[in-house]
């Protein structure tokens, strides 16, 4: 157990889930991070949020961190923690699920609970419902999220870079939810799980000149596209290093694929094409982060 002048610090990746057609399975982890630092002290619980959220999210045990890790703890009285947040709320980015799975896997080390990685990640599942998200930020690089549940994690590719595009405007979970129909037609099923392997299979291989084929989608895009400002003026991009773009999550947040050779330009393209549409948005040039979540005593 740790002392009181040990500080247990956990690092969350952002994440993007569905990467184009594999909705609710795929996912992959970013450099941009929420940290967490937990120390004991006597006294009840101190929460302090810094960054994204402060000043808007609970800073008591209603947080998503603290209800997290009240799975595994019984209380959380003697414990100050602070939480830095980068990953932007509402944008598609997996803000929610760097939150829950930061807070079991503090419970898991504090608790003694030796949870295993698949019980983490069921538990998340339940906590937030995004498990695409949460396989991501656990287990960094690119996931797959199959029956058990587990994660199938794939490398990232070298030669593979991403533009990530957030609006100032948010999307709630629940409003891209309801944006899309009850039921598919069979064909764009099959279509989904198709590109879904085809995608999979080339990334695994490194065939990123491959790829752009596979990242279109039928099932929620056509559906969620209109909530994602710019969709449009950045598919409509003319260069040679871009592979494709898709919807992040439920969105507003879009990832355009490209060359890692050729990032620079696209996102200076990008930032141009937004401007000309008149649509507020950061450009950030991220890469699949290759390792998930961490954390350590120090």
């Amino acid at each position: 157990m740790a002392t009181d002048a040990t500080a247990l610090t956990i690092t969350a990746p952002a994440t993007s889930a569905n990467l184009g057609p594999g909705f609710d399975v795929l996912g992959l982890a970013l450099d941009l991070a929420n940290e967490v630092v937990i120390r004991r002290r006597p006294g009840p619980l101190a929460l302090t949020v810094e960054g994204e959220g402060a000043g808007e999210v609970p800073a008591d045990e209603r947080n998503l961190l603290c209800r997290a890790m009240l799975r595994g703890l019984p209380d959380l009285d003697g414990l100050e923690i602070t939480c830095r947040n980068r990953i932007p709320f509402g944008r598609g980015l997996g803000s929610s699920a760097a939150a829950a799975c930061a807070g079991l896997v503090a419970a898991n080390a504090l608790g003694d609970l030796r949870w295993s990685p698949s019980d983490i990640l069921a538990h998340a599942i339940e906590i937030e419902g995004h498990g695409d998200n949460a396989a991501a930020c656990l287990d960094g690089g690119i996931t797959a999220l199959v029956p058990g549940p587990r994660a199938l994690r794939v490398e990232p590719p070298e030669g593979l870079a991403l533009v990530v595009v957030i609006p100032g405007s948010r999307v709630s979970t629940d409003e891209a939810r309801t944006a899309m129909p009850t039921e598919v037609p069979l064909a764009d099923a099959a279509h989904s799980i198709s590109a879904t392997a085809g995608l999979l299979l080339a990334l695994e291989r490194g065939h990123i000149d491959e790829i752009a084929d596979f990242l279109v989608d039928r099932l929620h895009e056509p559906h969620r596209g209109p909530l994602c400002p710019g969709l449009d003026a950045l598919r409509g991009i003319d260069h040679p290093g871009l592979l494709g773009v898709t919807v992040s999550g439920s969105g507003p947040s879009t990832v355009a694929w490209v060359m890692a050779d050729a990032v620079s330009q696209v996102a200076d393209l990008a930032r141009a094409a937004l401007s000309d549409s008149e649509v507020p948005a950061e450009v950030r040039v991220e890469r699949i982060a290759p390792t998930g979540l961490r954390a350590r005593w120090a």
